[in-house]
């Protein structure tokens, strides 16, 4: 009987040791989760987006973006919204009004980030758009069946693989 109480205690501890991941909820399609080593010490805090600052100093953000948000027709399919500001598809045959917005915006990203970085990854469900620059990052999350909107996250403080890793592995 002392070994079996000795066997069950030992695996209460590991698992009240373990620790979860904790979930970003951007919205009801937009959830990341983050590791424990990227929140332990942390800050999380809301401003104009959800944020995280880590203990050594890195800046992790993201918030949904609607065609309301962005000032976009609200029969704007949000998910080619990536595609016009990363210069990744041609805005010629938009409305004016559409095409400068979406020109405007591609010129704020540009001269902030490598546009000529950006990567375009199919994932199950999902479509990642990210760019960086230095240590500097900015990506567009798409989910393949929601039009309405989308999830924008950037960092500061992490490489591109730091970044992108940390968005895939979360995603869900």
């Amino acid at each position: 009987m002392k070994k079996l109480s000795a066997f069950i205690l030992s695996g209460i501890l590991v698992a009240c040791s373990t620790q979860a991941d904790t979930t970003l909820s951007f919205s009801a399609d937009f959830k990341i989760d983050l590791p424990p080593s990227v929140i332990a010490g942390a800050t999380v805090f809301a401003a104009d987006e959800l944020s995280v600052k880590t203990a050594s100093g890195q800046l992790f953000s993201g918030k949904v973006l609607s065609a309301e948000s962005e000032q976009l027709p609200a029969d704007v399919d949000m998910r080619l919204y990536p595609q016009y500001v990363l210069k990744l598809k041609a805005v010629s045959g938009l409305s004016p009004q559409n095409t400068q917005l979406f020109s405007h915006t591609a010129d704020e990203i540009s001269d902030s980030f490598d546009l000529s970085d950006v990567s375009t990854e199919q994932l199950q469900g999902w479509t990642l758009y990210s760019l960086c620059k230095a240590q500097r990052c900015l990506a567009y999350v798409v989910k393949h069946n929601v039009s309405e909107y989308i999830l924008t996250v950037h960092a500061n403080g992490m490489s591109k693989t730091e970044f992108t890793g940390l968005v895939k592995a979360g995603l869900h």
